[in-house]
């Protein structure tokens, strides 16, 4: 990322808006309902409460929290 705040080509894909998603865009990215999301979060999926109704979800965060729960068949 250059001063600018803006991505550079070829360094990440994750532009600073696109690094936090609200409840509705990560449910919908992984295909489940927004009820799944709320379940998540009782069980620790990282998240940001900015605010009382203002809750945000670290990209890299999450897809490494969901990475170790993962179940590996044999």
């Amino acid at each position: 990322m250059n001063q600018n705040g803006m991505v550079e080509a070829g360094r990440a894909d994750l532009t600073p808006a696109r690094e936090y998603e609200d409840k509705r865009q990560l449910a919908a990215r992984l295909g489940v309902s927004v009820r799944t999301i709320d379940n998540l979060l009782v069980r620790g999926l990282p998240h940001l409460k900015l605010t009382r109704k203002l809750t945000r979800f670290p990209r890299v965060a999450v897809d490494a929290w969901l990475a170790e729960r993962q179940v590996r068949r044999a």
